[in-house]
């Protein structure tokens, strides 16, 4: 397809894109350990409002989780429920074959990346990390600089680091939080859409939940299949 031609980079978001049946993993921790949704709610509204930094909020939320007693075992019963998204697996490793580098973007966590898609071809993963400690407890974490208005700057990034312009970049995602990088890529894919601001922006929404129908989108970089 000419309009993503130029594309040598994908980066996808991973909640609610790559994996099907949540939102935000983080919703779905706290509803599956009951935090409580008060401390929860300010929390969010202190982080938009600008009382408390990112970091602030992904440390909050930490704390919410350790005191309702979230472990390993926990988390991994939590993700019982959870699915790849159909084709998710088959179409990350058909890009990378066909020549594109490949990224995730995302303010999910690591766990859940690890999880879902072990030994998936990502060259680069943008995303928050989880400690455990050896009982595996909640031991602390890294939130990380490239979530919600920070996923643009996450993909400027990577295009520095590839040595390509954010015209040679494209985005997968499905929510609001994926507008800046959305908007900043130069080409974006919605799937699933959550909201008409994503819609909005997308160059192109793909018409049902198989991620298989992004390969007629990328067949190679310029165009031919590796």
């Amino acid at each position: 397809m000419a309009l993503t031609a130029a594309v040598r980079l994908i980066a996808f978001d991973l909640d609610g894109t790559l994996l099907d049946r949540t939102v935000y993993i983080w919703s779905t921790l706290h509803e599956h350990f009951g935090s409580d949704p008060a401390r929860r709610r300010k929390a969010a509204d202190d982080y938009h409002a600008g009382r408390i930094s990112y970091a602030d909020w992904f440390h909050h939320d930490l704390l919410l989780l350790s005191e309702r007693g979230a472990d390993r075992a926990g988390i991994l019963r939590a993700f019982d429920a959870l699915r790849p998204a159909p084709g998710a697996g088959e179409v990350l490793r058909e890009l990378k074959r066909r020549g594109y580098r490949l990224a995730v973007i995302s303010g999910s966590l690591d766990v859940v990346l690890e999880h879902f898609f072990p030994g998936a071809p990502f060259d680069h993963v943008l995303i928050n990390r989880l400690e455990l400690d050896a009982e595996g407890r909640i031991a602390g974490g890294t939130p990380t600089p490239f979530d919600l208005a920070g996923k643009a700057e996450g993909l400027s990034e990577l295009a520095r680091r590839e040595g390509l312009t954010l015209a040679q970049c494209a985005f997968v995602g499905d929510n609001i939080n994926d507008l800046p990088v959305m908007r900043a890529a130069g080409f974006s894919v919605g799937v699933r859409i959550k909201s008409p601001e994503v819609a909005a922006a997308a160059s192109l929404i793909l018409p049902g939940d198989d991620l298989r129908e992004l390969l007629a989108l990328f067949p190679g970089p310029d165009g031919i299949q590796a």
